[in-house]
């Protein structure tokens, strides 16, 4: 058995299958990052979304133009600093079909591993999150699909944000 090979695999499983939950909730990962991020930090601004969801403003536009047409998102009146998104009840529950589905992707996954091993291939994924240190923007984007409130103060990827200035953004 080589590492490479077994971990990449495992990744690619995940992926595949998450890529269905996905489909099942109506949203495309772009979709659905902008939504999570918008739902986690309401009111958050166009320029704030782009950096997180790494497109073109753009691209963010039309990306925000499309969820809006779906009511799923919707622009506030501008700040004059931007103008704040807000998601829909309609956009809150695609976010709930999709963190329902995501979980039983994710015990589904699980189920082959004996319980007493679950928590300790847990620690090691949050190992491997903590110890890649990032920036702000880059920490946001990593948990894109995340449930946010989930993880409360004990996020491995929040704590790969250095407490410095470079971390923030």
């Amino acid at each position: 058995m080589h590492t490479s090979n077994v971990v990449a695999a495992y990744v690619l499983a995940v992926h595949d299958q998450l890529r269905g939950g996905m489909r099942h909730a109506e949203l495309d990962p772009r979709e659905l990052a902008a939504l999570t991020l918008v739902a986690e930090h309401d009111g958050c601004s166009l320029d704030w979304l782009r950096g997180r969801v790494e497109l073109t403003q753009s691209g963010t536009v039309r990306l925000v133009d499309r969820l809006a047409g779906r009511d799923l998102l919707r622009r506030g009146v501008s700040t004059g600093r931007g103008v704040p998104l807000h998601v829909t009840e309609r956009g809150a529950d695609s976010l709930d079909r999709w963190r329902g589905e995501r979980d039983r992707i994710v015990d589904g996954l699980l189920a082959a591993v004996p319980a007493e091993q679950r928590s300790l291939l847990v620690d090691a994924m949050a190992a491997v999150l903590t110890g890649q240190q990032r920036r702000r923007p880059q920490a946001d984007a990593t948990c894109r699909t995340c449930s946010w409130e989930a993880c409360g103060r004990d996020c491995p990827v929040d704590r790969s944000v250095p407490a410095t200035p470079g971390g923030g953004s």
